[in-house]
């Protein structure tokens, strides 16, 4: 690796990390979380203890909502880095977001590209989903829909620090 890029890949290092404790802390809520019954409120019942499942609910929604976030500002954070201190290219305006993410597959000329657009592909979901996040207000998360992008974070973070390593390795 040339070394104008060794302060790169220690900042990357360092939003990997804080990425790794993000999934950590999001993979332990996610435990705390109990999908709505076939009752359709989502509460088990009446009972002394149901409040206290109740209010645990409307901290965890929003808690798993947090931390998906982050894990997709921990990517986005990753990719303004490389597009900075790399491709020598910042995107701006209302499409930035999109931009970043078609940068890191699409490469100008002579420039690597960090992730291939299958990757690219999985990383959006994440991205629509901060962008109601931002948008919206946290008691109109859904747990259950949340899951769908929970379950699917180890993988993709995974084959993510992958093609890191493999686009560090190529500098």
């Amino acid at each position: 690796m040339k070394e104008p890029y060794k302060e790169l890949k220690e900042d990357v290092l360092d939003e990997q990390k804080a990425i790794d404790e993000t999934i950590e802390r999001l993979l332990e809520i996610k435990e705390s979380f109990h999908p709505q019954g076939p009752e359709g409120d989502g509460w088990a019942s009446d009972s002394p203890s149901h409040n206290q499942s109740r209010k645990r609910d409307y901290l965890t929604e929003p808690a798993m909502g947090t931390y998906l976030m982050n894990f997709y500002n921990g990517i986005e954070n990753i990719l303004k880095r490389v597009s900075k201190e790399y491709y020598l290219i910042i995107p701006k305006g209302n499409s930035r977001h999109k931009e970043l993410l078609v940068l890191s597959y699409s490469a100008s000329e002579g420039k690597i590209a960090i992730f291939d657009q299958e990757i690219v592909e999985r990383i959006i979901p994440y991205k629509n989903f901060r962008h109601r996040f931002v948008s919206g207000y946290g008691f109109q998360l859904k747990g259950e829909k949340m899951l769908e992008l929970i379950n699917d974070v180890g993988p993709l973070w995974d084959d993510v620090k992958r093609a890191i390593s493999i686009f560090f390795d190529k500098l």
